[in-house]
């Protein structure tokens, strides 16, 4: 049965063009070799990754829209899994009509403090109230 798949792999962040583009052939012809339909491949965006993967902060995301057996996804998870370039993939099946214009999602704003800081309004969160109780004394005596 043939299903749309979605690839998203990242590769080390000193790869120039040249590279990310001999990359991307090769796992699109690897689809195309096994009878499956690519119906987008490129290159997002150079991100910070959440943590480090082989002393690496930074990764470059390439996505790869395609259609085929789930046969060809195992062998493409297969292949991933070996390189050496890839430093991790996801391979999900997916429900994206062809051609939809996918776009990275941008990094949100942070405050001075390195938080979010805000609710789910767009609102600047406000601290809440805290009630400190000095009174002790019940629980002192049991204690003892």
């Amino acid at each position: 049965m043939v299903r749309t798949y979605e690839i998203l792999f990242i590769v080390r962040p000193d790869y120039d063009d040249e590279q990310i583009a001999s990359i991307i052939a090769r796992y699109t012809d690897v689809i195309t070799n096994q009878q499956g339909v690519v119906s987008t491949a490129e290159k997002w965006a150079k991100r910070r990754l959440a943590y480090e993967i082989d002393r690496v902060r930074e990764g470059i995301y390439i996505i790869i829209i395609f259609e085929g057996s789930s046969g060809l996804a195992d062998e493409l998870d297969r292949r991933m899994k070996i390189d050496q370039e890839i430093l991790r993939h996801m391979i999900s099946r997916t429900d994206h009509v062809a051609g939809t214009e996918l776009k990275p999602r941008r990094p949100r704003a942070r405050t001075q403090e390195g938080k979010l800081g805000r609710d789910t309004k767009g609102q600047a969160a406000k601290p809440e109230a805290v009630v400190v109780s000095d009174d002790t004394s019940e629980e002192d005596s049991s204690e003892k």
